[in-house]
């Protein structure tokens, strides 16, 4: 490894401890957290939307006007809604990550199944039963919405934080 790049250790630890203390902070308040986020989402969504309309009314010769600025269109109103009802949009997008989750799993399960000769299939059928699991607890209890994005977003943080401070720690046991 690199002597100079296990120097840096302690910037490792410290974003890890940074990132730690984020993730507790953020599952204190799961719902405060989510609100944030898909307001959030909501003024990206809305930026993104005047650009695209912008840039649709000023290439308006070209063929693929109408498109451009439908999607532009569709883009703001969609940030709109998610900052006018970040309750009802969190619902929304939990709705779909749901979707997600349960079409993932079972695309995982097939490609698991499709694949037992292969070493590691195992693991990849329970990854696909949890991701069903997972989706069809959102869709049982639809007010999870409310809190599920502000979870998944806290345990990310803790977990990456864990994995950095671990990062310095061996990184620091490197140096000679």
């Amino acid at each position: 490894m690199d002597e100079l790049f296990a120097q840096k250790w302690k910037w490792f630890i410290g974003l890890g401890i940074i990132t730690l203390v984020l993730g507790c902070l953020a599952l204190l308040d799961t719902v405060l957290v989510t609100i944030a986020v898909v307001i959030a989402l909501g003024v990206v969504l809305i930026l993104t939307g005047i650009a695209q309309i912008f840039h649709a009314c000023y290439v308006k010769g070209w063929k693929g006007f109408i498109f451009s600025a439908l999607a532009g269109i569709v883009y703001l109103v969609g940030g709109i809604l998610l900052v006018k009802g970040p309750v009802l949009g969190s619902l929304v997008l939990t709705t779909f990550l749901a979707i997600c989750f349960c079409f993932g799993g079972i695309m995982r399960i097939m490609i698991a199944l499709n694949h037992k000769s292969t070493g590691g299939w195992g693991f990849l059928m329970f990854s696909g039963i949890m991701g069903i699991i997972v989706g069809v607890m959102l869709f049982i209890q639809p007010l999870s919405g409310l809190w599920f994005i502000g979870f998944m977003i806290a345990f990310d943080l803790i977990f990456v934080g864990a994995g950095w401070i671990q990062l310095g720690l061996n990184l620091k046991n490197k140096i000679k």
